[in-house]
């Protein structure tokens, strides 16, 4: 991989005293991570970011929400805000981070774990309420 196919988001060079670099790496993540969550997008979209183990969860959550909306009809709403990002940096190598994410009829709390490997930033723990 060279060095222009590599992800922003995996850049292993991210300031982490700067909590703006920090919220630039955690924001899009947890917006895509709700969205495929929601099946309104493919769970490649973050492939190169999680964890095989994450994107296998983040696969079988959006299968679920296809069979509920296969029987249901609900189709969600479109827009998701990221509010209320905070931000622990672990040590050098990871950072915690937790976020709330509204839609107009619910808000869903997230948080992540983040580990620097040897192939950059990785997503390794998910949860989303």
């Amino acid at each position: 991989m060279t060095t222009t196919d590599r992800h922003a988001l995996a850049d292993p060079d991210i300031a982490l005293d700067d909590p703006q670099m920090v919220r630039k790496m955690v924001e899009p993540v947890a917006r895509r991570a709700v969205e495929i969550v929601r099946d309104m997008r493919p769970v490649t979209a973050l492939s190169r970011i999680v964890t095989p183990e994450v994107s296998v969860m983040l696969a079988r959550r959006a299968a679920l929400t296809r069979r509920l909306r296969a029987t249901t009809g609900y189709v969600p709403p479109q827009r998701v805000v990221v509010t209320g990002l905070r931000t622990c940096v672990v040590n050098e190598r990871t950072v915690e981070a937790s976020c709330v994410l509204r839609e107009t009829d619910r808000a869903r709390f997230l948080a992540m774990r983040w580990e620097l490997r040897h192939t950059g930033w990785r997503v390794t723990v998910l949860e989303i309420g």
